[in-house]
């Protein structure tokens, strides 16, 4: 599979790739650069500029989005004003992490410590109103997935290198299942994570420089893309056909570190969940 570059070295720190198909909009932040960035693939690239750490956004079912930044959430505008509707593990030394909406409508959401060693973190839903812990002690909450299908939730804490498989319900009570990757002999740590109409999860290696395609139910490996460069952050699909990967990275010493990439392959993802703006 030929791997193109889309903007090259533009991210300080790439994450979060969300894609929005009924506007054919891909967006993106750059944590460290405090920016959500979005863009139509065809050369346009446009950004919103915060004041803090942003490390994921979602969609909601109306104009706008909702973005993860520091301790707080924000409502961001087509037009890039914020606006915060909510805060937690304020004065802790933590931040948020990677975010989705689960396919019940509530946004579920990770924390991690700041110094990478703690577990201080936690794993959270938010309903609008109020946030409820799903999971503690947490070092660096990561990649997220829901299995519809088969009512099965994934979610990555990288240093453990594994990824944890639950049984999850409507209000996101879960239930341990068990491993659903065991990355120990790989290079690097799993980070960001999607997962395709087949139910096979795509894992992000963080420092392995590649994408690893598992089947969560044999905990095998059945694909492995490498990329050309070590930092590979997230993925996600998007595109007409749901079939393009786009991988986000950070920047490093090699030649492509903070690139933006994307990869036709002969998988197809599945559409990301919206918040309900009128729970807010």
């Amino acid at each position: 599979m030929k791997i193109n570059v889309v903007f090259k070295k533009i991210n300080i720190l790439g994450e979060g790739p969300v894609y929005d198909e009924i506007n054919d909009m891909l967006y993106w932040v750059d944590i460290l650069g405090r920016k959500i960035y979005r863009s139509k693939l065809q050369g346009d690239l446009s950004y919103f500029q915060l004041d803090d750490m942003v490390s994921a956004v979602v969609l909601t079912d109306k104009d706008g989005l909702i973005a993860a930044a520091g301790h707080n959430l924000y409502l961001v505008s087509e037009s890039g004003s914020t606006k915060k509707i909510a805060e937690i593990e304020k004065g802790m030394n933590t931040r948020f992490n990677d975010g989705k909406v689960s396919p019940d409508g509530l946004l579920v959401i990770g924390t991690m410590d700041l110094e990478e060693k703690n577990p201080i973190g936690s794993l959270y839903s938010f309903d609008g109103k109020n946030f409820r812990t799903l999971l503690s002690g947490m070092t660096i909450s990561n990649g997220l997935a829901w299995d519809l299908k088969r009512k099965l939730f994934y979610i990555i804490d990288s240093p453990t290198k594994k990824v944890s498989v639950y049984e999850y319900d409507k209000s996101m009570n879960i239930r341990y299942v068990g491993v659903a990757a065991d990355l120990k002999n790989e290079d690097g740590v799993p980070d960001g994570m999607t997962i395709d109409a087949d139910g096979m999860i795509w894992v992000a290696v963080w420092g392995g420089g590649k994408i690893i395609r598992f089947d969560p139910f044999s905990n095998k490996k059945i694909l492995e893309i490498n990329v050309p460069t070590k930092k590979t952050s997230s993925c996600t699909f998007g595109g007409k056909d749901m079939n393009t990967l786009f991988i986000t990275s950070a920047a490093s010493e090699d030649y492509l570190g903070g690139s933006l990439f994307a990869i036709k392959t002969e998988y197809k993802g599945t559409a990301f969940f919206r918040f309900k703006k009128e729970n807010l």
